[in-house]
């Protein structure tokens, strides 16, 4: 269950942010920065930066409003209209059955925190350049492996925090916290 709520404005910009820097991508590489950057943003500041559900999918996690929002880009509809509304700040278009996403705008980075920034500079700088296969294996982590054998795939923040090698202290603040705001982190 979902430890912390989703904060749309900031996955939006999270994501636009992402490929600004990284221009035209595909669904999969900004996924997985995405996950790299949320996880050391728990790991060090015992919050999300986004707050988005990460499902355990074969090939990794997936955050599951940012999924929604680029789904809606590529078929220009949703059962969600607020995926639809913010999917108009990205193109997506199919290459070889693969989608790759663009931003459209330029993200606001005013909803973005300088921790947020920093967290999604440094997964960047550490994860575009991996394979398909490499960033897969990578994400593969104990969260993921714990998530995709439960019947509910969805990942716990406590877990990706721990897969990250939070330290004692902070998993309990993540606990507490989660705790404190009647939130379920398991």
């Amino acid at each position: 269950m979902q430890a912390f709520n989703v904060d749309k404005d900031k996955t939006l910009n999270a994501a636009l942010f992402i490929l600004n820097q990284l221009g035209e991508a595909d669904y999969h590489k900004v996924f997985k920065i995405l996950y790299f950057a949320e996880q050391q943003h728990l790991k060090n500041f015992g919050q999300p930066l986004t707050g988005d559900a990460y499902q355990a999918m074969p090939f990794g996690p997936v955050p599951s409003f940012l999924y929604d929002i680029f789904k809606a880009a590529e078929n220009h509809q949703s059962p969600f209209s607020e995926a639809i509304e913010l999917s108009k700040s990205f193109a997506v278009v199919r290459k070889d059955k693969i989608p790759y996403v663009s931003a459209l705008v330029a993200a606001d980075t005013d909803q973005l925190s300088e921790t947020n920034v920093e967290a999604i500079l440094k997964s960047i700088k550490e994860n575009h350049h991996l394979s398909f296969k490499e960033i897969t294996d990578k994400s593969h982590d104990t969260a993921w492996a714990k998530a995709e054998k439960a019947v509910d795939t969805e990942m716990s923040y406590l877990d990706i925090a721990a897969s990250a090698a939070a330290s004692e202290e902070m998993l309990a603040y993540i606990l507490l916290n989660a705790e404190n705001d009647n939130l379920n982190v398991y």
